[in-house]
């Protein structure tokens, strides 16, 4: 039985090194921007990612895509 997969959303998130806590240890925060259209080549979004980057006060530590699928036989798409 074969299964078909549909992508349904698809996220782009950023993590930043936003300095020290009161223990020393790094602190870092997120952003993410949700509802990126599910087929946005992944070279795009990086580039994206690469203008954003002057702009931003800390410094981008990781970048991550999040894809959700649906997963289906094509038995049950009828």
């Amino acid at each position: 039985m074969a299964v078909i997969t549909t992508r349904t959303g698809s996220a782009l998130n950023i993590q930043f090194r936003t300095g020290r806590d009161a223990e020393g240890k790094t602190t870092y925060k997120t952003k993410s921007f949700r509802n990126v259209r599910t087929d946005a080549p992944t070279q795009s979004l990086y580039e994206v990612v690469l203008k954003l980057k002057d702009l931003q006060q800390h410094p981008i530590i990781k970048v991550t895509r999040e894809d959700e699928s649906l997963l289906n036989t094509k038995s049950q798409q009828q």
